[in-house]
């Protein structure tokens, strides 16, 4: 399970638990790199340029990254800042504080 610190003015408008019950979502949860970006998100809202300086990956790699992220609503998109040069800054966050895993299989129980 991932887990941030309370911090309640960054965490007041997000769930604080989320239960992951689609399969499809437990190999997203469980890819390195993407685990790193996620437990960053929990935290605050970043954009592709602030995850890869933490990160050190490819913004190409995050993006992609964030995108399979998003699809399967772990991450979301929270705002669009347009800087000094015209070009506009896309932050994320994870759409919960933590994440729980429940499947139940077969789920076509007889």
């Amino acid at each position: 399970m991932f887990e941030k610190p309370e911090d309640p003015d960054e965490s007041s408008d997000i769930p604080k638990t989320k239960v992951i019950s689609d399969p499809s979502v437990v190999p997203v949860l469980f890819h390195k790199q993407k685990q790193i970006i996620l437990k960053l998100l929990l935290g605050k809202e970043f954009n592709i340029m602030e995850l890869k300086q933490e990160t050190k990956l490819n913004p190409g790699t995050i993006k992609r990254y964030l995108d399979d992220l998003a699809s399967k609503e772990l991450v979301t998109l929270t705002r669009k800042v347009q800087n000094e040069y015209g070009f506009f800054l896309k932050y994320y966050r994870a759409t919960a504080q933590s994440f729980v895993i429940h499947i139940e299989w077969p789920s076509d129980v007889l």
